[in-house]
C-alpha cells in the first residue's frame, strides 16, 4: 500500500504578514502541488495572520481557491485572521475559528511615512526627475497633490470592491448586509460564526475531522511547506521577516501600497 494514502489530508501554516513572512512566490508552488497530488484529498489551512499588501492576499487567495475547486479546503484560525488574512480564508469550503480569535477586518488602506517637515528642518531636500505626473506618488518627501489623493482612494475603492467579491462569493452574504460588517473592524470568532463571517467554533483538531469528513477519508494528516531560505534558517522566523521587510522597503520603486 502507499503510505501516502494514509495521510489524505494536507495541513499547511500560513503565519505572519502576507507579502513578508507568507510570500506568494515560496507558497504558491505548494498549493499547486498540493492541488495536483492526488493522494491529498482534502487541505486545511491554519492561518494567523493579521494581512499584508493585496496583490499578495488576492494572489494567495487563488491558488487555495482552485485546490478549492477539486477538493475540500477548511480554514482555521485560533488567534488572527484578519484583513488579507480573512481575504485567504475565504478560498475555503468552511472556516473553523476559536471563540478569541481575532476574525475579519474587511476593508483596504494605504498609508506611508510623510517627512516633508522634518526634511525642511534637517535642511534636506530630494531632487526628481520623473516621466509622468504620478511617477512618484506616494514619495514621502512631500505632501500628496489633490490629484494624486484621488487616483490613491480610487485605487482603494476597486481593492475594496474586490475584496467584497471575494467574500461574498465564499460566504453567500447578503450584499448590503456585508458592506454594513466590512468596516475594517475586528470581530470575536464567537462573534464571527453568529455574524456569518466563520462556520462554526473548534479546534485545529476539529478542522482536521471536518476535512476528512467532507472527503470522506480517515483522519490522517501530514503538514507541507515551503523550503525555508537561507537567510531565514540562519536569523530564524522573526529576524528573517523582519529582514524580508527591510529588504522590500530597500529595493521599493515608490508609490502607494494598499494593503488588506
Amino acid at each position: 500500500m502507499n503510505v501516502s494514502w494514509r495521510r489524505p489530508i494536507a495541513l499547511i501554516a500560513l503565519r505572519g504578514t502576507i507579502g513578508v513572512g507568507i510570500r506568494p512566490e515560496h507558497w504558491i508552488p505548494v498549493l499547486e502541488a498540493l492541488r495536483k497530488r492526488r493522494s491529498v484529498r482534502a487541505v486545511v489551512a491554519e492561518i494567523d495572520s493579521p494581512g499584508g499588501t493585496v496583490s499578495a492576499s488576492d494572489h494567495l487567495h487563488g491558488a487555495l481557491a482552485r485546490i478549492a475547486a477539486e477538493k475540500p479546503v477548511v480554514a482555521f484560525s485560533g488567534n488572527i485572521c484578519a484583513s488579507g488574512g480573512y481575504l485567504i480564508a475565504c478560498a475555503a469550503h468552511k472556516v473553523v475559528v476559536q471563540p478569541a480569535a481575532v476574525i475579519g477586518s474587511i476593508g483596504v488602506i494605504s498609508y506611508r511615512p510623510l517627512a516633508e517637515d522634518l526634511m525642511r528642518r534637517l535642511g534636506v531636500a530630494m531632487g526628481v526627475t520623473k516621466s509622468g505626473e504620478f511617477k512618484d506618488m506616494g514619495g514621502f518627501w512631500r505632501r500628496p497633490t489633490e490629484r494624486e489623493l484621488a487616483k490613491e482612494e480610487a485605487l482603494v475603492d476597486e481593492y475594496f470592491e474586490l475584496f467584497l467579491e471575494r467574500v461574498q462569493g465564499s460566504r453567500r452574504i447578503d450584499e448590503a448586509r456585508l458592506r454594513e460588517l466590512a468596516t475594517g473592524e475586528v470581530f470575536t470568532g464567537r462573534r464571527a460564526v453568529e455574524v456569518g463571517l466563520a462556520d462554526q467554533l473548534g479546534t485545529f483538531d476539529d478542522a482536521i475531522d471536518l476535512a476528512a469528513a467532507q472527503a470522506k477519508v480517515s483522519v490522517k494528516s501530514r503538514w507541507y511547506g515551503p523550503r525555508r531560505t537561507l537567510r531565514s534558517r540562519l536569523l530564524g522566523g522573526f529576524a528573517g521577516e523582519l529582514a524580508d521587510a527591510v529588504l522590500d522597503r530597500v529595493l521599493a520603486a515608490g508609490g502607494p501600497q494598499p494593503r488588506a
